[in-house]
């Protein structure tokens, strides 16, 4: 598939070598390579306009695990209808052509929106799109992905409360399961919550069989 790109170019497994896939899913401007960054140290392309990210990224850690960043997953502000479209299919096939590989999932979403969307698309009688995502991810993977609720920095605590509780109930709804250890706000801007992120991460990886690290050796 000519939207794989596998970093750095010239060294390290590509991403039919990688025995353990972390795929980290969002949409557009949720923070998802600034997340990967933060919990991992890679030298992920970082940019201030939606959608930085528009190839899937695989970056080697190690010999035995690749961390993905996805193209941002949804509408982008600009964008051709059908480049949203390639984007959606080439995003759907590798999640589904690596499934038995992909050991764990990180599901990005920006926290200080999430009520607010939710209720104009509640409204409508449409699915929340973050929602729908980690759903399908559980579905096609048979794990539930963690799920990063970022840019807590960004509100105060009384409105970073009341969002993390309408994003908690949605998705347990959705997915009929509790989410008490797989929903996590962080802030990818200031290192806030990414260290039980990291934790539940690294023990996901663990169960599956990985014991190599999470950032690439020096």
């Amino acid at each position: 598939m000519d939207w794989i790109s596998t970093y750095p170019s010239s060294v390290g497994p590509t991403v039919e070598e990688d025995r353990f896939l972390v795929v980290f899913t969002g949409r557009p401007n949720a923070g998802k390579s600034s997340l990967i960054r933060a919990l991992t140290g890679l030298r992920v392309a970082v940019g201030k306009r939606p959608g930085t990210t528009t190839r899937i990224k695989v970056y080697p850690v190690s010999k035995g695990l690749g961390i993905v960043d996805m193209p941002g997953y949804g509408v982008k502000v600009g964008a051709p209808r059908a480049w949203v479209e390639r984007t959606k299919d080439a995003f759907l096939e590798f999640i589904e052509d690596n499934a038995g590989r992909i050991k764990a999932a990180v599901h990005v979403l920006s926290l200080p929106t999430f009520l607010e969307a939710e209720e104009r698309l509640a409204k409508k009688g449409y699915i929340n799109v973050d929602v729908e995502m980690v759903g399908f991810l559980q579905e096609t993977l048979g794990v539930t992905p963690l799920v990063a609720a970022n840019k807590v920095d960004k509100v105060s605590e009384e409105e970073a409360a009341l969002n993390l509780e309408a994003l908690r109930d949605r998705l347990e709804s959705h997915l009929k399961r509790s989410v008490e250890h797989h929903l996590f706000p962080v802030s990818a801007r200031t290192g806030q919550g990414v260290g039980p992120l990291k934790e539940a991460l690294v023990k996901k990886l663990r169960e599956a069989g990985y014991r190599g690290p999470l950032s690439p050796r020096r």
